[in-house]
């Protein structure tokens, strides 16, 4: 590796040959033909690719689609877990609750922070994700969200979106509800083991919820109907 000053010799005379150039083109053409990086160039490029070559290897060897048994042997019980953390992550995680929701007309969403987006998420692409999840076939949504954490444009973003698919939404406020929970046609659920803005920051299950569990969250969620205020908007 050439020491400080002689690298400082060497770009203050190739900037010598850059401003005696006639041409963008011929500076352009002394700069390429300059070899003098090549040996430690090559050198740190083969490193960086390198790296790169190992961390893809790593990426393969994982399974994108892990599956995990969560209650007893035999039963069928079979969950989807959402591996790995960045944008393709979430896309796959919205991708797989979209497919859990098919069919739905009715919709429950019980999400304390569903209306705010997570850390720098483009608020535009967080609404445009809440998009991709609902199905076509929705007609109504009610939505069990914590009070205060709304952002006013995802909020006004979500409300255009259901008066544009004609869905009937209900909006309620409460800090009763932890869990994340999906609610299809009042017929089965869904947990998420994080809220929506959450999906492809950390690893999370989204799994089918019992009937039992599911028939005693019903009743719950019947007693929030009656301790809450409605709204029409979220």
């Amino acid at each position: 590796m050439p020491s400080r000053e002689f690298l400082i010799q060497h770009l203050q005379h190739l900037l010598q040959q850059v401003e005696s150039s006639e041409t963008d083109n011929e500076a352009w053409q002394r700069v390429r033909h300059d070899h003098f990086f090549d040996p430690w160039w090559d050198e740190y490029s083969l490193d960086r690719f390198d790296r790169l070559d190992r961390k893809l290897d790593e990426l393969l060897k994982r399974s994108s689609n892990a599956m995990c048994r969560y209650s007893g042997e035999g039963d069928g019980q079979i969950v989807r877990l959402i591996t790995g953390v960045g944008e393709l992550a979430r896309v796959e995680a919205v991708r797989y609750l979209n497919q859990c929701l098919s069919g739905a007309r009715q919709l429950t969403i019980c999400d304390p922070y569903f209306l705010q987006p997570y850390g720098r998420m483009p608020k535009a692409n967080y609404v445009a994700a809440i998009k991709d999840v609902i199905p076509k076939q929705v007609s109504q949504i009610e939505l069990f969200v914590k009070p205060r954490k709304r952002d006013a444009e995802v909020a006004e973003g979500f409300n255009e979106f259901c008066k544009e698919r004609s869905i009937k939404l209900t909006c309620r406020r409460t800090d009763a509800i932890h869990d994340r929970v999906w609610i299809v046609d009042s017929s089965r659920a869904y947990v998420v083991g994080t809220s929506f803005n959450g999906l492809g920051n950390k690893c999370a299950f989204i799994l089918d919820l019992p009937d039992e569990d599911m028939r005693g969250f019903f009743k719950e969620i019947g007693f929030l109907r009656e301790q809450t205020t409605r709204s029409k908007s979220a």
